[in-house]
């Protein structure tokens, strides 16, 4: 593909009413680290929502490489790669230096890129971009490298045994990844959700039992005692009768971002000797090890996929922001050069199971 000088992008006009504009933008010079990377797939994440009004939010991304700084030596044009919430970090401090960069004093997300992926290109730290697995369809693991490296993030780095007992509050866009990766680990799931309408579906990502939680302090009173919670909510909830449910020693992980003070009674922290620990996007490793479990579980995130317009950007945004989407909203480049041998290597694949059928009936 001939590089373009200029490319479109979608800009945030108005945060209230999630109004996207179409904008164009001309490409830098790549610094010596820079990956260029055209966009194919970008999901649609809660954090998007807070992307302030004059950015190109987006950080869900699936792509090819297309040009790479002078440093780059791992990644070459044309290999299907995707990128995260963060977009770089100092590569000098403890953390960077421990396979932890996500918790590098003086990291960058995906508001400090130039653009984000709603859009043609962007332009990442390549030591934050990373090679897809030829086994994970491209519209398919856009969603897992924010949202399924989150939930995938605990579960390797809090030693969660795969006999415990897991608690999920919220069956939503993290949610019910959240369902899928812990059943995967080998673990009992319980589904606490303040919404009855979603058991069936929690039961069938894998929750082996499911309790609405609104206003049914009785229903929660039955639950036997959790090792684990993970909460994916972003919403105030009672936390006091839900750290109840823990075993001594459990674990409360907060996944969801909560923009409020949370009211706690100490003392149940204190007398069952209970962590309440946050839990920020994944380093680069772990990213690529959730990639690798993905693999072996096969373990799929729900997708709708829409088409990348400006209108198609605020009815996204909007269906999220509602908690409508079900469960993860996909946004595809319509320019992307689907004539790309390393894209269309799923599509292929699909039509030798359908000839492979045929054969089979005839």
């Amino acid at each position: 593909m001939s590089m373009p000088y200029k490319f479109n992008a979608f800009m945030i006009a108005d945060n209230d009413e999630c109004n996207f504009t179409k904008i164009e933008s001309e490409f830098p010079e790549l610094d010596e680290y820079d990956c260029l990377i055209r966009v194919e797939y970008c999901g649609v994440s809660h954090t998007d929502l807070l992307a302030p009004a004059g950015t190109v939010p987006g950080h869900e991304v699936v792509g090819v490489v297309e040009d790479v700084g002078s440093f780059v030596k791992n990644l070459e044009p044309g290999v299907r790669v995707g990128v995260g919430w963060q977009l770089s970090s100092c590569q000098a401090c403890r953390f960077c230096n421990s396979n932890r960069e996500n918790l590098c004093p003086d990291k960058k997300s995906f508001k400090d890129a130039l653009l984000g992926g709603f859009g043609e290109f962007i332009i990442w730290d390549s030591r934050f971009v990373h090679v897809i697995p030829e086994q994970i369809p491209s519209a398919e693991v856009a969603p897992l490298l924010t949202a399924g490296a989150s939930v995938y993030a605990p579960l390797k780095q809090l030693n969660i045994m795969p006999t415990s007992r897991v608690g999920i509050i919220g069956i939503g866009g993290l949610g019910h990844l959240a369902i899928k990766f812990v059943k995967a680990w080998g673990c009992h799931v319980v589904a606490l959700s303040s919404s009855y309408s979603k058991k069936d579906e929690a039961i069938k990502f894998g929750a082996d039992e499911f309790i609405s939680i609104h206003n049914n302090l009785e229903a929660l009173r039955t639950i036997k005692p959790l090792d684990v919670i993970l909460s994916t909510v972003s919403i105030p909830v009672d936390w006091n009768n839900l750290f109840q449910l823990l075993n001594p020693y459990g674990k409360f992980v907060m996944l969801g971002a909560v923009p409020f003070p949370m009211s706690l009674d100490g003392n149940l922290l204190i007398n069952k000797k209970i962590s309440l620990i946050g839990s920020i996007a994944a380093s680069p490793e772990c990213i690529r090890s959730m990639m690798e479990f993905v693999t072996e579980h096969s373990i799929k995130p729900e997708i709708e996929i829409m088409e990348m317009t400006s209108e198609n950007c605020q009815i996204a945004c909007q269906r999220v922001g509602r908690n409508l989407a079900r469960y993860r909203i996909v946004l595809k480049n319509l320019k992307f050069d689907v004539s790309d041998e390393s894209i269309n290597h799923d599509q292929e694949e699909d039509e030798e199971e359908s000839n492979h059928d045929e054969q089979k009936d005839s």
